[in-house]
């Protein structure tokens, strides 16, 4: 079944991440995008209209896609919803859980689709991460940790999210916490989080130290890290089960490593070669590589949830990373401002331990 897309936002990361995503689609099409800056239509291979009322009136896609700042999704959201269009939508969700729920429920009513883009559940490592979980080699996943240590320049920080004082954990926080939950398969029942801002009390919050505690005493630790003045390490991420240990690490390697174990007192030679990322089993020193990721990781796996968004449409049924699911997310992005406000943890009482639906894994692998 051939689709149409529309694109609401036309900035980097539609030029980025979502039409080179659509572009891996044969069943997809973009008729159209929205943006208001001055001489933006030249700059594209469709027509693009100057506000979305115009571009549902004139072009009635299927989908309407946002990658506009946070701030103008519920609009976008509701209003395409309203004209009969699935809607998929950049993170973070909603600005609100109120907005959030209103979404939710319209869609219900419209009879359509929202999926949002947590395309980091859809990243070659992350998914062979997810598939060792309960595996004989792995085991029952008993810790995670995250690292981030992120290098902040005027590009990085220009558009909405150098704005922002709700920088890091909005953002990209969004995404890490969301693989916590997609790794553990449930939600937390507590999250704490410290975000010092220094002698700028009202600056963004370029440090998240974020921990969450789930069900039989098993814990996650996030360390989002914007002040360092160091290397650039998008993300690293171990994961500890009863059996072995699983580490993935996104942002690209050519790397070869001389040296000399000195419990065996033999030397080695290590090769690392992961354009996108990749993903490794480790039963102590002994590694098995598991996955990489293609340069365009981004791309790569946003197109992998649109195809299984697309199929979700055509079967009548639910999406992963649907919007009921991101609300999940979108409270524990919240919780953990809220916590780094008191001072203190904050249970999750309104936000009961719930499978998250394991479609998510076998998609595109």
């Amino acid at each position: 079944m051939q689709h149409t897309i529309a694109l609401v936002g036309l900035g980097s990361a539609a030029r980025r991440i979502h039409l080179p995503a659509y572009r891996k689609l044969r069943n997809l099409r973009v008729v159209g995008g929205v943006e208001v800056a001055p001489g933006a239509a030249a700059a594209w291979p469709f027509p693009v209209f100057g506000s979305l009322e115009e571009l549902l009136a004139r072009t009635r896609p299927d989908i309407v896609a946002i990658a506009t700042p946070p701030s103008s999704h519920f609009e976008v959201a509701r209003a395409a919803l309203e004209a009969g269009c699935h809607v998929f939508c950049e993170k973070p969700f909603m600005e609100t859980l109120e907005e959030a729920d209103a979404i939710v429920a319209l869609a219900a009513r419209a009879g359509r689709l929202v999926a949002v883009n947590n395309e980091f559940r859809f990243m070659r490592s992350h998914l062979a991460a997810k598939a060792q979980i309960g595996a004989p080699g792995f085991g029952r996943l008993l810790f995670v940790a995250m690292h981030q240590t992120f290098f902040v320049t005027e590009e990085t920080e220009s558009g909405w999210r150098g704005r922002d004082t709700r920088r890091t954990a909005k953002d990209f926080g969004t995404h890490a916490l969301d693989l916590c939950r997609y790794f553990f398969g449930e939600d937390p029942v507590s999250i704490s989080a410290r975000m010092p801002r220094g002698d700028r009390p009202d600056g963004p919050d370029h440090l998240n130290l974020i921990q969450l505690e789930f069900s039989g005493d098993r814990v996650a630790h996030i360390i989002l890290d914007r002040l360092s003045r160091g290397p650039h390490r998008y993300l690293d991420i171990r994961l500890d089960g009863e059996a072995g240990c699983v580490e993935t690490s996104l942002g690209g390697k050519l790397q070869a490593s001389l040296g000399l174990h000195a419990a065996a007192r033999r030397p080695f030679l290590a090769l690392d070669v992961a354009m996108g990322g990749r993903a490794r089993l480790y039963h102590g020193e002994r590694y098995s590589l598991l996955a990489t990721d293609p340069l365009d990781l981004f791309a790569d796996a946003t197109g992998r949830l649109m195809a299984a968004f697309l199929a979700a449409i055509e079967g009548g049924t639910a999406p992963p990373c649907d919007a009921a699911d991101n609300r999940r997310s979108l409270a524990l992005m919240l919780a953990a401002y809220e916590s780094d406000a008191r001072g203190a943890p904050v249970p999750l009482t309104g936000l009961p331990v719930a499978a998250v639906p394991r479609e998510t894994a076998a998609v595109g692998r």
